[in-house]
């Protein structure tokens, strides 16, 4: 890994430039001074810090790829490792780009988090023809082995499921009804994160999920149906070692983050011995004002306000943002602007430069406590 050095304050100081947190003003001064990278300011209290990429972001833009090299220490493929990504006829896979994927971190030295064994979304499709409660254990197990074998020894960590939850589905379990459900069984889950454990013993693995951090009826149902089943796991000696707060946050819904609820789910999760990362950090922004300083500062607050709720939690060991620039964001696609103006939801502008976002970050950082 880097060689890290200790983070003078007056470097940092010199990075916030002129912020004023109390009132959360940030100057066009502030965005111009000096930034310390978000990895070293994260390093500094034991914490990684990263955030998704793709591959053609670095071919479309050199800046971009110094960018995301100087701020992570840890990177997510944000497609590279999707089944459908991956194999685009039964039994056939390419491993190209993920490859390539894992040689970049490598010589970067970052570490990697593997996105996504086991998900109802971005498969072939070739495969929901194909799947079968006959089959659907061994088709399911088969990519496992086949996908966390290839890389086994190389990644960080494994998301072995992702979003399996879901309070509409009205089941007493909290299970979102999927083809994984419905193929291979209410024990899906473990028998997904046996099969991963397996062929890549050394990688952290971790269960993925969005919306655990609202605290309104939805949010609640999703973290006592994750408890639950969660109790049950553990119980039955299932090799889960974390747990993803995807944290895909909603302006609209700012109210409703980083209160005390919150704070004592996590805390169940760390009593449980989950580790606790933060996997697909970003603002979405449609419902703010259209005056780029006001909705940037609010978009500021928001990750202020449950950074700080989270990072109090000292099972937290790192946060990766979903994009760091908002020339590349997906939100782009699938949130857009009512207005038609770009969307702002990520810690740097479209030309690459901090934002109140980032300012936000680095103060919610260099307060949070340190962890062993």
């Amino acid at each position: 890994m880097k060689e890290r050095r200790k983070i003078d304050r007056r470097e940092f100081i010199q990075g916030l430039g002129a912020l004023g947190l109390s009132e959360w003003t940030w100057s066009r001064a502030a965005a111009q001074a000096a930034t310390v990278p978000l990895q070293r300011l994260a390093a500094e209290k034991g914490l990684m810090f990263g955030s998704c990429l793709a591959l053609k972001y670095c071919v479309q833009s050199a800046a971009y790829q110094q960018l995301f090299i100087s701020q992570c220490d840890i990177a997510t493929p944000e497609v590279h490792m999707k089944w459908d990504s991956l194999s685009s006829q039964p039994g056939v896979y390419n491993f190209g780009n993920a490859d390539r994927f894992v040689a970049f971190c490598a010589t970067n030295h970052m570490r990697i988090r593997g996105c996504t064994l086991v998900w109802h979304d971005a498969l072939p499709p070739w495969l929901p023809p194909q799947l079968t409660a006959a089959n659907g254990q061994t088709m399911m197990t088969d990519h496992i082995h086949k996908v966390a074998g290839h890389f086994a020894g190389k990644l960080y960590s494994w998301d072995v499921v992702n979003e399996v939850l879901d309070p509409a589905s009205r089941r007493p379990d909290g299970l979102r009804n999927t083809l994984w459900l419905e193929n291979c069984g209410v024990d899906y889950l473990e028998r997904a994160f046996r099969a991963t454990a397996a062929v890549d013993p050394s990688a952290l693995l971790v269960w993925n999920e969005n919306y655990l951090e609202l605290s309104n009826g939805f949010g609640s149902a999703k973290r006592t149906a994750m408890l639950n089943l969660l109790d049950g796991m553990l119980a039955r000696g299932v090799p889960i070692h974390g747990i993803g707060l995807e944290a895909h946050l909603r302006a609209d819904q700012a109210t409703v983050l980083g209160d005390k609820s919150y704070e004592a789910f996590l805390g169940e999760l760390a009593r449980r011995g989950m580790q606790i990362f933060v996997t697909e950090l970003d603002v979405q922004d449609v419902t703010l004002p259209a005056d780029t300083g006001a909705r940037d500062q609010a978009v500021a607050q928001i990750y202020s306000r449950f950074l700080s709720a989270t990072l109090r939690q000292p099972a937290v060991r790192g946060i990766v943002t979903w994009g760091l620039a908002d020339s590349f964001t997906w939100l782009a696609g699938y949130r857009p602007r009512n207005d038609g103006l770009p969307v702002r939801p990520l810690p740097f502008d479209a030309d690459f430069q901090p934002k109140a976002a980032y300012y936000a970050m680095a103060a919610t950082l260099q307060s949070a406590p340190h962890r062993g």
